[in-house]
């Protein structure tokens, strides 16, 4: 690793992760050399077992939204985490902010500290956010939602009494306990019930963001200031394209027992990634060439493409 600069290189932190999945995955020591990285493409070398090599490409789909103002904030939430002590990768959600001043740095830097370990080792660390809950209406059993709960709408259809909008723009993430979500439903319902929710009625819930422990080498914040929609998924095909092309003409040549090509991009949730749909959708000659491919977005990597078991140097039995 190079001397550490802000904000931090998310290929880098991308490659990091892809070797925690690939060293236990294949029950193999790794090391990295000669990596070079313009933080948009990351190209090195990974040697395997001290004797195969695995050539890796590292493509991060997070570029074209950001912002001078959101790197800026990226540089400071990740100094503040290093300050801390702390080696993670932040998982902003899309569209979400994040704080960059002090007490915000520091609270968000406590919620860390509490975070909870999930089952496929993901961290879990929540935040209190509110959400306003009136009714507009006494007709209907009905909720619609703006926010991180606009797509759960239909689980209150008929258990409240009337017609209500709830306003939950501060809440960008669920967490993964179905038993909280389901909490965080019966207190909209009870509230629903409240005299007062003809003027509006604060709901306090909590807002639950992933990472990843780097073990070492300084945090890493990774996400989009943009939000989701029908001209994103465009621009993402068109920026894997372009990524892709030039990696193969960045790559012609070279000479290794094995490639790995890896893609970072955003997600709110890894089951709802993008990524491996755009890659379905395209000419796959464009990623023919490589051995593994692997796309990672809300701190899980996700293998599209794995040889078959022995094919793989490294995967066969020693001699």
């Amino acid at each position: 690793m190079s001397e550490r600069s802000y904000p931090a290189d998310q290929a880098e932190a991308g490659l990091r992760l892809f070797l925690a999945w690939f060293g236990p995955h294949y029950a193999r020591s790794t090391s990295v050399e000669d990596a070079a990285s313009d933080g948009t493409t990351l190209r090195g070398t990974v040697v395997v077992g001290r004797r195969w090599t695995l050539r890796t490409t590292v493509l991060n789909t997070f570029g074209p939204d950001a912002t001078v103002a959101w790197e800026a904030g990226r540089a400071a939430l990740e100094r503040r985490l290093d300050a801390a002590g702390r080696a993670v990768a932040v998982w902003v959600p899309r569209g979400a902010g994040f704080p960059t001043e002090e007490p915000g740095l520091s609270e968000f830097a406590a919620a860390l500290d509490e975070a909870r370990k999930l089952d496929d080792g993901r961290l879990e660390f929540c935040r209190p956010v509110r959400l306003y809950l009136r009714r507009v209406a006494t007709t209907g059993s009905v909720v619609t939602a703006l926010g991180g709960l606009a797509a759960h709408w239909a689980q209150f259809t008929n258990r409240v009494p009337g017609t209500f909008q709830l306003n939950s723009n501060e809440l960008f993430r669920l967490p993964a306990s179905e038993e909280a979500r389901q909490e965080l439903a019966e207190r909209i319902v009870m509230a629903s019930q409240q005299p007062e929710v003809d003027e509006s009625i604060t709901v306090e819930a909590r807002d639950c963001w992933t990472a990843n422990d780097l073990g070492g080498g300084g945090s890493c914040v990774l996400g989009t200031p943009a939000p989701e929609n029908d001209e994103w998924s465009a621009s993402l095909r068109r920026n894997l394209r372009r990524l892709l092309k030039a990696a193969n003409e960045a790559g012609a040549g070279e000479q290794a027992d094995a490639r790995a090509l890896v893609i970072l991009g955003p997600a709110t949730y890894a089951e709802e990634e993008k990524l491996s749909w755009a890659l379905r959708g395209m000419d796959p000659s464009l990623y023919a060439g490589y051995d593994i491919l692997a796309v990672i977005a809300d701190g899980v990597v996700k293998p599209v493409l794995l040889p078959g078991r022995s094919v793989l140097p490294w995967d066969a039995p020693l001699r």
